[in-house]
């Protein structure tokens, strides 16, 4: 699915059988881009600086959304269910043109386990 703000978000079904009549229904959207002078900046780094921190010239967003012990016959309902309520509440945020800024702060403070001194 294209967003507003140029970014495609990707959804996959990863649900699995859990046993013969019973699904762990999973719904995950990612969405993959190249990071840029605006994310950097975003974050206090320069772009050289950013990319050495991520490991990497892309940044990747991802949810995933499960449901336990989901019945066969309701597998499909479920699912449509889970991503149609997540688009709903969720598509502004993913659209807005400073989502990319945001994700890249929240890899940065993953990978350093901190929320002060990002630039450092």
């Amino acid at each position: 699915m294209k967003l507003e703000n140029g970014l495609t978000l990707i959804l996959d079904d990863a649900s699995r059988r859990i046993s013969e009549d019973a699904f762990v229904v999973t719904a995950l959207f990612s969405i993959e881009f190249e990071v840029t002078e605006t994310e950097a900046a975003a974050v206090g780094l320069s772009l050289a600086e950013l990319t050495k921190a991520l490991g990497g010239t892309t940044a990747r967003y991802e949810k995933r959304l499960e449901r336990n012990f989901i019945a066969a016959s309701d597998k499909e309902r479920i699912f449509e269910e889970v991503t149609g309520s997540f688009l709903k509440t969720g598509l502004a945020y993913l659209s807005h043109p400073s989502f990319t800024g945001g994700v890249v702060r929240k890899i940065l403070v993953e990978k350093r386990g901190r929320y002060n001194s990002i630039g450092s």
